[in-house]
């Protein structure tokens, strides 16, 4: 995983921070990790068949509730966004 400053980096978390990975075509990625010493927990993904950005948790991690609520308001703004920017598409000529 590459953590360096080049990527742009989200803050809302306590424990927690959102390392965006590379763009793919048409949504994004970000890796979940921990705020002290950047270790890898999961991914935030585009999930088709929901229509929503995702959380894929690394196998044997434990999320206590601000860690999982930061998680999910993540999940719900990229979504939110990405569908704002769908729109926007849509409606241009």
């Amino acid at each position: 995983m590459n953590t360096s400053q080049s990527n742009k980096r989200t803050d809302p978390g306590t424990y927690i921070r959102f390392v965006e990975g590379s763009p793919k075509p048409k949504t994004r990625t970000w890796w979940v990790v921990t705020r002290d010493d950047d270790v890898h927990l999961g991914s935030i993904g585009w999930f088709g068949r929901w229509r929503k950005y995702a959380f894929w948790p690394k196998p044997n991690t434990v999320y206590e509730e601000i860690c999982l609520r930061d998680i999910a308001d993540f999940c719900v703004s990229q979504t939110t966004k990405h569908r704002e920017a769908s729109e926007a598409k849509k409606k241009q000529p």
